[in-house]
């Protein structure tokens, strides 16, 4: 199968109400999304979200990297795993690569008349999503926390900000009225001091914390392998982890007991399924999570999450978006998400019906 042509086009979709982390407020995705054509009748799709706030990155960036790099080097091009390779070689940034990635994959998929997560070697087609409560006052966090149980959560994301007092009573706020069974995933986005984190923990119920993901800035590993030495709580690196070069450090210094894989990280599932090889080797684990992303990304993030059997799932973002078909393939069910056996991601019908690539 040789790769002939490329389209771009926008994604944009709002939310059914803002998401608020100790970094960002967002109130719409605006996702760049790419169709590959190939000298078949078969087509890949793939999409790229730019969180500035996170990765440094704008659409304008992406656009351009597209356009001046990577489709001259793919235009012609067989496609095979080796492209993939060639792909992930380029200096680019890594959302640009996720976008490519995941459209190749799906070509792959179907080049196989299969869905991506039997390509990829999964057996099942579900998996347990958490649901993410966004930083607020400690009494909306316990309301929304008691939504969230109405829905059939069992395992539960809390947002958290710099602000030790009131972390502690959004913490104490929630699990008064959380069953003993639920689960929670802390996530100060960065924003704590290891002082500050220690004094938190001191003052919550710790028993039913699951881990508590980045709390220091990216870079501080001193104070996260401080953190995880104390043993209160798994640790997990977010935003410390991008690349396989990022997972080896963190597990070779010790500085975490668990990496988030992130598409939008790695550049896409061929990086993601060697971090995810390496975690498996040194017996850490991994949780497969998201940005605020449009949904065919998401979907990769999925199917690549049940190829690797991953259990620790944060992938609630379709919740966050107002209704769009292209959502119709999560077919989420509470905390379970769903894939089909329609081949690739399953997405083209529904892209085709929508006529997205009317721009260039």
């Amino acid at each position: 199968m040789i790769i002939k042509s490329f389209e771009v086009s926008k994604l944009e979709i709002g939310l059914k109400k803002p998401f608020i982390t100790a970094l960002r407020r967002v109130e719409a995705i605006n996702d760049i999304i790419i169709k590959i054509h190939t000298n078949s009748s078969l087509v890949g799709y793939g999409e790229a979200c730019a969180v500035t706030a996170i990765t440094g990155t704008t659409n304008e960036v992406i656009l351009q990297e597209l356009k001046e790099v990577v489709f001259p080097l793919l235009t012609e091009k067989e496609l095979s795993l080796t492209l993939l390779e060639s792909l992930h070689n380029l200096v680019i940034t890594p959302e640009t690569k996720a976008c490519v990635d995941i459209a190749l994959y799906d070509l792959l998929a179907k080049e196989k008349n299969k869905p991506l997560f039997r390509y990829l070697g999964a057996k099942n087609n579900q998996l347990i999503t958490d649901l993410t409560i966004s930083v607020e006052s400690p009494e909306k966090m316990q309301e929304e926390a008691q939504k969230a149980l109405v829905l059939g959560f069992n395992f539960l994301k809390i947002k958290l900000d710099k602000n030790t007092n009131t972390n502690i009573q959004r913490l104490n706020a929630i699990n008064a009225v959380l069953p003993h069974n639920i689960k929670l995933r802390l996530d100060p986005n960065q924003a704590l001091t290891l002082e500050g984190c220690l004094e938190m923990l001191s003052k919550v119920r710790t028993d039913n914390i699951e881990c508590i993901e980045q709390p220091f800035d990216a870079h501080d590993l001193t104070a996260m392998k401080i953190l995880k030495e104390k043993n209160i709580t798994p640790v997990l690196a977010d935003e410390s982890v991008f690349s396989f070069k990022d997972a080896e450090k963190i597990i070779n210094d010790d500085c975490a007991d668990m990496l988030n894989i992130k598409l939008m990280k790695s550049g896409g599932i061929y990086e993601a399924i060697k971090i995810s090889g390496l975690v498996k080797k040194y017996q850490k684990s991994c949780m497969v999570g998201s940005m605020l992303e449009g949904p065919i990304s998401l979907l990769a993030a999925a199917h690549f999450a049940l190829s690797e059997e991953i259990r620790m799932v944060d992938l609630d973002s379709p919740l966050y978006l107002k209704e769009h078909p292209l959502l119709e393939p999560f077919h989420m069910q509470g905390e379970t998400i769903t894939l089909n056996e329609e081949f690739g991601l399953g997405v083209d019908a529904i892209v085709h019906s929508l006529e997205l690539f009317q721009t260039q």
